[in-house]
């Protein structure tokens, strides 16, 4: 019979496997105005302004993450503030504890309940 010791390593070894490591990150204490593309996911904690271009990948902006930008991106959850448009291949997904001001162009599109979104919605075809 196995150890439970050798199934928590099992199990860690899966979460591991599992974690993408092309994830950029934007650290609580950074601000930056400009523009920024990248191919790979970003984690937005700090504060950005300005246009984001990431296309083909994801955007998380966590709940400290205030952002004011035009955004192309893939997917974006929101925890944070957003103030400006997105435009979204995939989903665009609004926590409850998330702000968004601004219109959206997305495939699909969930805001939770107590989530706070002023703006439209357009519904676009699904990129395959």
């Amino acid at each position: 019979m196995p150890k439970l010791e050798d199934k928590n390593k099992d199990k860690q070894n899966i979460v591991e496997q599992s974690i993408n490591t092309n994830i950029s990150r934007l650290g609580p204490t950074l601000n930056i105005k400009g523009e920024l593309s990248s191919n790979e996911d970003l984690i937005i904690e700090g504060q950005f302004q300005g246009k984001l271009d990431l296309k083909n990948h994801n955007l998380l902006v966590e709940q400290a993450g205030k952002v004011d930008a035009d955004i192309h991106v893939r997917n974006i959850t929101i925890k944070g503030k957003v103030k400006g448009n997105i435009f979204a291949s995939g989903k665009v997904y609004i926590q409850k504890e998330g702000q968004m001001i601004g219109d959206v162009s997305a495939s699909r599109i969930s805001i939770l309940d107590g989530a706070q979104f002023k703006g439209s919605v357009k519904m676009i075809s699904a990129i395959q």
